[in-house]
């Protein structure tokens, strides 16, 4: 082989480590979830995008009365509300509007007016959450 073409050789092996190095930075920097956090999401998906489910859980009938199964609806009911104030920022007193209409009757209009103005100021999510989940829990939220 000629002298020329052992350099371009070694330069395009080169070349080709150097991108395989960029690429191996790039895949350790992406943000993979684990698998409980991908279930997490896709349960939460489906119970916020499904209608059947949505008009379920305003029924005042619960379907399964296991402790359990409730402050896990809680859950992902709660973190559904939290997900949408986290997208849509400038919604927050629609989205936390909703969250206290799953209350009906059990809390009311001035009640859900005071709550609302302590909770549409609470600027940190682990908060809002927990205040969230404490209202589900004194006011007894059926789903």
């Amino acid at each position: 082989m000629e002298r020329g073409n052992k350099e371009k050789i070694l330069e395009m092996i080169k070349a080709i480590e150097t991108k395989n190095l960029e690429m191996e930075e790039y895949i350790s920097d992406l943000s993979i979830l684990s698998r409980n956090d991908m279930l997490k999401e896709i349960t939460r998906d489906i119970i916020n995008n499904n209608s059947l489910l949505q008009e379920l859980r305003g029924t005042e009938d619960k379907i399964i009365s296991t402790e359990k199964t409730e402050k896990s609806s809680f859950d992902y009911i709660i973190e559904g509300y939290i997900n949408k104030i986290q997208k849509d920022p400038h919604k927050r007193v629609i989205f936390l509007r909703e969250f206290l209409e799953l209350f009906q009757n059990r809390i009311s209009e001035d009640d859900k007016k005071v709550i609302l103005k302590s909770l549409k100021d609470e600027k940190n999510d682990d908060k809002l959450r927990e205040r969230m989940v404490s209202l589900a829990n004194v006011f007894k939220l059926n789903l």
